[in-house]
């Protein structure tokens, strides 16, 4: 029992420092850290953490792929080019451009995930809205919202999605009928009522101010362009064939680099360097924790009660367990936390699914919900700061509407 609660502190320990940094460490490091105290006490054996790290090793590295990916449309100016044309059919409407950023961030969020959002979208934002002399905040609400809403559409959307698929092999083709119809129903909902709560009290009217913009390569864009259609293809083949997404996504990120590299001499070393690599050792560590708490009796007797009988009933109070331990602790130890539990009764299967639903959605129920919230709240990281409570307004008030119709609609299906 004495192990069981240690490894418990070791695992909040990290969900903490995942949500609040200490020493300026991401959360990658302290899951690293806790991991490694775990395995050097005996908390959790060697050979459950080989087999822990060995059901997401494929979803590390589509995270790295994915990583290289990102770095390489940022250094295109891909995002850039997207906002010229929204602008351009915003006018000197703010209003139109509130729905075009949210517009943008839901294509973003499903093709590339949340976190891409976050770092590609919420920043260059920041800089047209501030340019224009308005103030960034309802934007920016408005994406962390938004990339969390648009977190389901597909399994690429956010790394829950992939971490639980991969875990419980649950097919491509059940994911799109079953959980894709639901979240774009959220996404509708969220989109509503994030367009009627943040253009209230915009202006009118604004003068867009004239930015200098890097020219950009229009032949290297297109080859980026033509490398993600063909990614996406290759993607969507192997997932209905029950292949990883791994292996290609890290083949096209690397692909990418070398069009950054022959198209316009960014070095790829630099690429490389600029990559956001804290959430590969932030899902290596909790895959390590979570392997051992996997076999934590207390856990699964929790998990048990909360299963119940099952049915319907199941599958929406998994959802909403998940949706609130998301809110206190981020949604990938939630999701950790979740496939531990339902791995121990044998249960995961069966409710992966609305153990993702509750997960993604739920990151709009508190700031800490989810980490592309936390990158864009967080201050000096490119984005205007925003208090805490600008995002509880506005997630709060279109948070559980996507939550409620999306359970709905899963458990229904499942």
């Amino acid at each position: 029992m004495l192990s069981v609660i240690l490894l418990g502190a070791i695992f909040a320990g990290v969900c903490l420092a995942t949500l609040v940094r200490p020493l300026g460490l991401g959360g990658g490091w302290w899951a690293a850290g806790g991991a490694a105290i775990a395995l050097s006490t005996g908390l959790v054996p060697i050979a459950s953490a080989v087999t822990g790290l060995g059901d997401t090793w494929q979803v590390l590295l589509f995270f790295a792929g994915l990583v290289l990916l990102t770095v390489a449309l940022a250094e295109a100016g891909a995002v850039e080019w997207l906002l010229d044309r929204a602008e351009r059919w915003s006018g000197a409407s703010p209003r139109r451009l509130m729905v075009a950023s949210l517009l943008l961030t839901a294509g973003v969020t499903a093709l590339f995930s949340n976190d891409a959002a976050a770092l590609l979208v919420a920043p260059i934002v920041a800089r047209r809205v501030a340019a224009r002399g308005l103030s960034s905040v309802r934007f920016l609400v408005g994406i962390a919202v938004m990339a969390n809403a648009a977190s389901l559409v597909l399994p690429v959307s956010n790394p829950v999605n992939l971490l639980v698929l991969e875990r419980d092999h649950i097919p491509l083709s059940s994911y799109l009928l079953q959980v894709t119809p639901a979240a774009l129903l959220a996404v509708l909902l969220a989109g509503l009522a994030l367009t009627w709560l943040l253009t209230r009290r915009l202006p009118t009217a604004s003068s867009p101010a004239e930015l200098a913009r890097p020219d950009r390569d229009l032949g290297k864009l297109l080859a980026l362009g033509a490398l993600l259609g063909v990614l996406l293809g290759v993607d969507l083949w192997s997932g209905a064939s029950g292949l990883s997404l791994g292996p290609p996504t890290f083949l096209g990120g690397i692909v990418a680099v070398i069009i950054g590299w022959t198209r316009g001499g960014v070095s790829p070393l630099r690429s490389v360097r600029a990559g956001r690599w804290s959430l590969i050792p932030l899902v290596a560590g909790l895959a390590v924790l979570g392997a051992g708490l996997q076999s934590a009796a207390p856990l699964a007797a929790l998990i048990h009660e909360l299963v119940g009988q099952g049915g319907v009933g199941a599958q929406v109070r998994v959802g909403l367990a998940a949706a609130g331990t998301s809110a206190i602790a981020n949604n990938l130890p939630a999701a950790f936390l979740g496939m531990a539990g339902l791995g121990a009764i044998g249960q995961l299967r069966r409710l992966g699914i609305p153990l993702i639903a509750g997960a993604d959605l739920g990151g709009n129920l508190a700031p800490t919900g989810s980490l592309s919230t936390l990158i864009i709240l967080a201050p000096g990281g490119g984005t205007a700061s925003v208090r805490s409570r600008h995002f509880w307004a506005a997630g709060w008030f279109a948070g559980p509407l996507g939550l409620a119709a999306a359970l709905s609609i899963v458990a229904l299906a499942r």
